[in-house]
């Protein structure tokens, strides 16, 4: 099943933009790029010398051409990733189950599915279905939105050249929820040349949702990043463990950031990611842009 012709045409029509005003931006300089940091950030972005978390984010995904970085940034290639650094044995531990894959939503085995699953598509970012209830599921729906996400480019006017020549796979994985069908905690490791700089917590992302940051050793660090902070978080019981992997996922990065889910004292990755939110988040205060910034030599 697919959309209609319009709507096909209509995002044929958006990839062809997209991809002439990044080629635009590019050649002038990427005067747009600047104009949205500036915005978003409060200061001017340097691409000829970065200094700030921020300006090395926008820096990576302009110019950055490591080949591992579109292995990784893939939700389907990164599990042979986490794989080969890992062990499969130990991957195996920590991958979210996976139900299905293919090239074609049409060919999800529905039938066979558990009442609760995830439908996601490999090559960006907001691209998941949470289904709760398969009996109240409209699978045509799905599949439709499934195949239209399918043929949009992601991440073009941002520069994110990690997704440029992505092959879309459509994704079923398990639904890791907290017993009552929520969401459990995010907890995202960001790690600068091997080390976990700091620890994002996200928490009630669809209700409530507010993110707090730590130290590696659990000391809340008393900064605000594109989201009001929130009540305390406990100290995970896996935080070693978490950190021992991100460590070891992180070794070949100058930078990312390693993905975690914890449910039942289980842990589980969710994805690595290099570009986080486009660069373009501000903390509060911003000297900790630079902060972080001065720690991370750019794989020039």
């Amino acid at each position: 099943m697919i959309s209609n012709l319009g709507t096909r045409i209509n995002i044929f029509l958006q990839n062809l933009e997209n991809s002439i005003f990044a080629w635009l931006d590019r050649l002038l300089g990427f005067p747009i790029e600047k104009k949205k940091f500036k915005k978003l950030t409060g200061y001017s972005l340097d691409l000829k010398n970065p200094k700030s978390f921020n300006q090395k984010v926008c820096w990576k995904k302009i110019y950055d051409r490591n080949p591992l970085i579109p292995i990784v940034a893939d939700k389907f290639t990164v599990r042979s990733y986490i794989a080969d650094m890992l062990g499969k044995e130990e991957a195996e531990k920590i991958l979210v189950p996976l139900y299905w894959h293919g090239e074609k939503a049409k060919d999800i085995p529905f039938d066979d599915l558990p009442d609760q699953f995830v439908l996601k598509c490999s090559h960006g970012s907001a691209m998941n279905i949470i289904v709760k209830d398969k009996s109240k599921f409209k699978k045509e729906d799905a599949i439709v939105k499934l195949n239209d996400w399918c043929i949009r480019r992601y991440g073009v006017r941002a520069h994110e050249w990690a997704y440029k020549n992505a092959n879309p796979v459509v994704m079923v994985e398990e639904f890791l929820h907290d017993g009552s069908l929520g969401v459990p905690f995010d907890y995202k490791f960001h790690m600068i040349h091997g080390d976990c700089k700091f620890i994002q917590v996200d928490v009630g992302r669809f209700d409530n949702y507010y993110k707090n940051l730590y130290g590696k050793d659990w000391q809340k660090i008393d900064v605000k990043w594109n989201r009001d902070n929130g009540p305390d978080v406990e100290k995970p019981e896996c935080l070693d463990e978490m950190l021992s992997i991100a460590e070891k996922l992180a070794s070949p990065f100058d930078y990312v950031r390693v993905d975690f889910f914890t449910l039942s004292g289980r842990i589980f990755i969710g994805e690595l990611t290099h570009y986080p939110v486009k660069g373009r988040a501000p903390f509060e205060p911003q000297s900790f842009d630079f902060e972080l910034g001065e720690q991370w030599t750019l794989n020039r």
